[in-house]
């Protein structure tokens, strides 16, 4: 089964997780969110996204539930939107299956306060020691990727 995990903001990140019965879970792709600037906004670049997940088939994405935040100005917040409604089509054009799960669900389940390090050093103890997780600006990657072994311990039971 592979499962891509979505953290969705303009610094967010990608993972698609292979999990197959009885085995630790395996990255098959881990990739910051692209970005493009477009008349000055800094936006997704969904067909960067799209390319990557071509080759892939994808049983489930998993999509952090985001929202607005409160005193968060009206043109950021239409930004947000349109970066986050991007990256919900491409997962419903790419999967067989979307899920939304709030930070705050999955993040408790796992122990995991707002500090983007303990991502990092929770998705080293849980995918193995590598580089990927010594990079700070990787904490999106991490999140996405945790955030599939959260859906897969909770979910995909049998």
């Amino acid at each position: 089964m592979l499962v891509l995990g979505i953290d969705p903001g303009s610094s967010g990140g990608l993972a698609i997780i292979k999990n197959i019965n009885d085995t630790l879970p395996q990255i098959i792709l881990a990739l910051r969110m692209p970005t493009v600037t477009i008349y000055g906004k800094k936006i997704i670049d969904t067909k960067k996204i799209a390319t990557e997940l071509e080759n892939h088939s994808i049983d489930v994405s998993i999509i952090e539930k985001v929202h607005a935040m409160p005193r968060q100005g009206v043109t950021s917040s239409f930004q947000f939107g349109r970066n986050f409604g991007g990256i919900e089509t491409l997962s419903y054009l790419f999967s067989k299956r979307v899920d939304y799960v709030a930070p705050a669900i999955w993040k408790k389940s796992l122990g995991l306060g707002p500090s983007k390090k303990e991502s990092l050093d929770l998705a080293r103890l849980k995918f193995g020691d590598s580089d990927l997780w010594k990079v700070k600006s990787n904490d999106g990657i991490a999140e996405a990727a945790l955030l599939t072994l959260y859906w897969i311990e909770r979910f995909n039971r049998k």
